[in-house]
This record gives C-alpha cells, structure tokens and sequence, in this order.
C-alpha cells in the first residue's frame, strides 16, 4: 500500500463504528455495549463490498462483518457455524473445478 492510503485508512477505521446501524423492527438500538454475539450467513467472512460487473469495487484492504465485530469488542459466538460453512463452501468450488 501506498503512505497515502494507509493515512486515509487510519483517518476512516476511527469513524466506521459511527457508520454501523443495526436497528430493532421499532426502530430501536439494540446494543447498549459490546458483549457476545451470534452472527450467521455468508456475508459475515465473506463480506461483499460492492457490486459486480460496473458496481464492482477494487479495495485494497476492507474488513469483514465478523472482524469489525471482534475489533468493537464483540465475541462471535457462531464461529462454529461459520467455519462449518467455509467448509461447505471449499467442497463445493472444489467440486466445481474439478476436471
């Protein structure tokens, strides 16, 4: 990375949890403080950051929902799930490619 982009990135990591929202079906704020916490789906390691085809998104460096969760002091508590699902998810490509 170049210094710029890892000033830019210093600057922006301390304002992302202001731009996180997670809401109540009333609208609410359900998390008075970080504690632990079960997160499920393929977008927790496997975060889309963009699009695909003109949406797509060229990032050098991004964090995942799990790692964003884990550095605001949450504990993850369906790593378990999780990790079953990556590897659910390595058969499956591998059986893809397979010749």
């Amino acid at each position: 990375m170049n210094p710029y982009e890892t000033a830019h990135l210093k600057k922006i990591y301390k304002g992302l949890a202001e731009c996180t929202v997670l809401l109540k079906k009333d609208g609410g704020f359900p998390l008075g403080e970080a504690g632990k916490i079960a997160a499920y789906g393929g977008g927790v390691r496997h975060t889309v950051k963009g699009g695909t085809g003109s949406g797509e998104v060229n990032s050098r460096y991004f964090i995942t929902v799990e790692q964003g969760l884990k550095d605001a002091g949450f504990e993850v508590t369906s790593t378990f799930w999780l990790d079953a699902y990556d590897d659910i998810l390595q058969k499956s490509h591998e059986q893809f490619v397979k010749p």
